[in-house]
């Protein structure tokens, strides 16, 4: 009675450990078959262009960018400014204002395209990128194509041209990123 007892004890503790690895082997395997994600928290939007406060937004942006000198600072600032960007056109897509957001897209592009000759002038003058920029500057890209990518999804017939406009942005921003 003792043997059976101790047999019963000693298979439930190799038997239940090695029930729960296959389940979660199998459920890790359909885990990396999924779609891959990017891994980057876009900033807080703040106000949207359909404020009608939108405007100051604009014109604190404007005078930030031009009264910055420091071209590392720039281009974190122009890194800060293009995912919030990305981050409104998203809200403008659950909103249903398309061609605001598209407009909205081709800004943050065109931001972030600005951002590797800077960083490239910078390091031309002994003035190297902070660590980490670099790294950070090739994420976000890669999370603007994800989240470029599903707003087309849901996008629809007849923007897609001006989309395209915004995934040839990204992928100019996306090569200059290789070279640095």
């Amino acid at each position: 009675m003792i043997k059976k007892a101790t047999i019963l004890v000693i298979s439930f503790f190799f038997l239940i450990p090695a029930f729960f690895y296959i389940i979660t082997s199998s459920y890790s395997q359909a885990i990396t078959l999924s779609e891959k994600k990017v891994i980057y928290n876009l900033p807080y939007a703040g106000i949207l262009p359909d404020n009608p406060l939108y405007f100051f937004k604009q014109v604190r942006d404007t005078i930030l960018e031009f009264t910055t000198r420091d071209q590392v600072k720039k281009a974190e600032l122009l890194l800060l400014s293009s995912d919030k960007k990305i981050a409104m056109a998203s809200l403008l897509s659950k909103k249903g204002k398309n061609t605001l957001m598209i407009k909205v897209l081709i800004q943050a592009e065109k931001s972030s395209l600005s951002i590797p000759p800077l960083v490239t002038s910078s390091k031309k003058q002994g003035v190297g990128p902070k660590e980490g920029l670099v790294y950070r500057l090739k994420l976000s890209n890669a999370k603007h194509r994800e989240v470029i990518e599903g707003l087309i999804k849901d996008l629809p017939q007849g923007q897609e041209k001006e989309m395209n406009l915004v995934l040839d942005l990204n992928n100019q921003t996306r090569k200059l990123l290789e070279t640095l």
